[in-house]
Parts: structure tokens; sequence; C-alpha cells
């Protein structure tokens, strides 16, 4: 098969890991990789139950990036059923940087509680205020109900609003309800809030009662009090996922690998009150505006970090510059300084040191369950010059007339 051609087996790139692994290590001081074996197999062999790995230019960057986290998980598309798990953050220019990476034998209570446990000690390193965003797998929740890395001050946790909506449509598939749930969720402000939940309660009781037993700090931006940074879903951790998506089809060396050329780089209170202009019925709302605490009643600059329009209004007649008020990891500087650490390539195996670890020479990754890899169709695209098959086969109109002559 190519692909073994190239990349090698499972099998084999399960015993090429360690050295790659510290060959990457090697080459990047500072990257964490972390192993979790399981029970001794009958040959002798280690079992690998969880390999943890997060570039250091990646922990650098994080510094001066916002407060916030998305992880999602992941299938392997391989004949193993091991899972992939991915946190990513954002800048303050909008663009996504991976964190960590793990691939472990199941997505579970127990690989989500280690996952987090390697993200708190190796990337977050005590930063208080993070906010981890997350689908509402049981897993997640429970092993995050357990840590107190993200329980206020130190963090919070908050769901992914397309996740919640998905969840509600599926419950109550109805598309008029799916989209007033995502405009309950995304709403700044409460009494907005609260106005499109009683038009979902006037469309159907039993969809209001089911958002409304869901705590509403962890789903609606309008109860978040700005932990989210204006991050509504975990797509960052999903474009993680779309990006390495063929990449999950290749042996595990391959994926760290892949993973590897992803992150590569180039090098005193003041208050005041605000009324917006009346516009085709709507406005004329007051709103107030907290200079020294950079917030404002409308909810945007509690969650983007950049001044509202109320707030750049007060700034004005403060004679403030507006700009001094954003938030720092929009600051040219920390785009940079997320960035000014430099990935190093790894050289030709021939320069790989042998891993000084007692279980590198009997590796094994065994699955919890092994399925039949299935077979996905290739479609290429035809060029002009191209000659169909049906262009070589006879026309049937002119063996028609061929045999009535």
């Amino acid at each position: 098969m190519a692909r073994e051609i190239v990349y090698g087996t499972w099998e084999s790139s399960v015993q090429k890991l360690p050295k790659y692994m510290g060959a990457v290590q090697k080459y990047n001081p500072g990257t964490v990789v972390e192993w979790k074996h399981k029970a001794l197999h009958p040959t002798g062999a280690y079992v690998i139950g969880y390999v943890f790995w997060a570039f250091k230019p990646c922990i650098e960057g994080f510094k001066f990036c916002r407060n916030i986290i998305s992880v999602d998980g992941t299938h392997l598309y391989t004949r193993y059923k091991h899972k992939m798990l991915i946190a990513a953050t954002m800048d303050g220019n909008q663009q996504v940087l991976p964190l960590a990476f793990a691939i472990v034998d199941d997505e579970s209570y127990a690989s989500w509680k280690w996952f987090l446990q390697q993200l708190s000690r190796h990337v977050i390193r005590g930063r208080r205020g993070v906010c981890l965003i997350s689908d509402r797998h049981a897993g997640i929740i429970k092993a995050v109900n357990e840590s107190s890395e993200f329980v206020p001050p130190n963090g919070v946790h908050r769901y992914c609003l397309r996740h919640v909506c998905s969840n509600f449509n599926s419950h109550h598939k109805n598309i008029v309800l799916k989209d007033l749930c995502w405009r309950a969720g995304s709403e700044y402000q409460i009494r907005k809030f609260n106005r499109i939940m009683e038009e979902i309660k006037g469309h159907k009781l039993e969809a209001f009662t089911f958002l409304d037993r869901i705590n509403k700090e962890k789903w609606t931006a309008s109860h978040d009090g700005g932990w989210r940074c204006g991050i509504l879903t975990t797509n960052m951790s999903e474009c993680i996922n779309g990006v390495l998506k063929g990449a999950r089809r290749l042996p595990v060396t391959a994926i760290v690998e892949i993973t590897l050329q992803l992150t590569k780089y180039d090098h005193l209170q003041q208050s005041a009150s605000v009324v917006t202009k009346r516009q085709q019925g709507l406005g004329f709302n007051t709103h107030v505006v907290k200079l020294a605490n950079r917030e404002c009643s409308c909810g945007k600059w509690n969650q983007f970090g950049i001044p509202c329009s109320h707030a750049q209004k007060v700034c004005a007649a403060y004679n403030i510059n507006a700009a001094s008020m954003v938030k720092d990891y929009y600051d040219v500087r920390a785009y940079k300084n997320t960035y000014s650490k430099a990935l190093q390539p790894v050289q030709s195996e021939e320069y790989w040191d042998v891993p000084n670890l007692s279980w590198y020479t009997t590796l094994l990754f065994v699955p919890l369950h092994v399925q039949v890899e299935a077979k996905h169709h290739v479609f290429r695209t035809r060029w002009i010059g191209d000659k169909r098959e049906q262009d070589n086969k006879p026309n049937e109109e002119e063996n028609l007339q061929d045999n009535q002559m």
C-alpha cells in the first residue's frame, strides 16, 4: 500500500514515536511530551494509553493571547479506534493558535481528566481567569467539576453555543426554535435574552423548559460575565480538526509530524450614561459606561475587549484615547510576541538520539476496539484533454446504420 511505503505501518510508527518525540524536544527545547502507560502486554511490551504533546512556542505564545481555550475530540481514521484531543486559543488578530494535542485510546472521563491535567500543568501554568469552552461531553463536564482550575476566580467552564443549539434541535426539531435558541445564547443584554426566551415559550413550553434547565452562565453571552472574550463556540479547536482531517488517516508518528508543521511560526472609576439614537423605531436606550472597569452595560466591551460605541463616546467626552482602552492582546506587540518563538525543523532520522526510556524497545498501542478501515473513494478532476470511457465506445446510432447498410 502506497501509504505504508511512505509513512510505514501503524505498528512500526508506534515504535518510532518515542524517538521522534525526543527529536522534537531536542530541536525545540521546552516542548512537553507526557506518556501514560497501561498494564504490560502479555508479551512484556508496554501498552501506551495516552500521549500528550505541546510545543514550546505555542506554550509561550499563549501568554499573549486571550484568556480562552477551546477543546475538542475527534476520531482517527485507522483500524484502531483511537481519539485525538485538541486544545486551541485565539490571538488578538482573530487567528487560531494550537496549544496542545493528545492521542488517547478512548474519549472518556479518564482521558479528558488526564488531558486537562496536562493542559493545566504545562500550558495554563497557574494563569488565572482562563475560560474553557467545550461541548457538553459527559467526560469533560465530570473532569472539569473535579478540577479547581476552571472554578472562579481561577477560571470558568462554558458550553459551545452551537452544540447547545444542535442538542436543542435534536429534541425539538424546529428551525424557527433553533434560530431563536442561537439568538438567545448570543445576545449580550439580559433584557433582550429574556425577551427571546419568552418568544420561545410562546412557541413551545417544552423548548423553553429545556433551555431554562441549563445553567445560563454556561451557554449565554448575556449571563457569562465577560469570560468568553466574545467566543461562543469551539470553532477554534474544530478548525484544527478540519486541517488535520487528512492526517488522521496516517500512522501516529506522521500525525505528530503534521501537527509540528501546522504550528510553525514566522517571525479611580469614571462612569457615564450614554443614550443611543433612535433609528427606525429602535434605540433610545441608556447604557452605563465604567471606564476604570472597562465595561459597558451593553455587554459588548466586556466580551470583545474593544470599547463599544458607547464607551468611545464617553472617551471622547473625557478626552481619552479610546485605543488605550483596548485589551492588551489586541496590541501589535502582543501579536508579535505570540509568534516570536520559532519551531525548529527535525533533522533526518540518522540524527535522532535513542530515547533514555526503559520501555522504549518494547512498545505497543493496543486498541480497545479494532475496526475495518473503510475504503474512501477519491475523485479526480478531469482535464479538458481527458477522454471519458464513453468516448471510446462505439456510437449506437452508427452501429445501427452500419447494420442497415
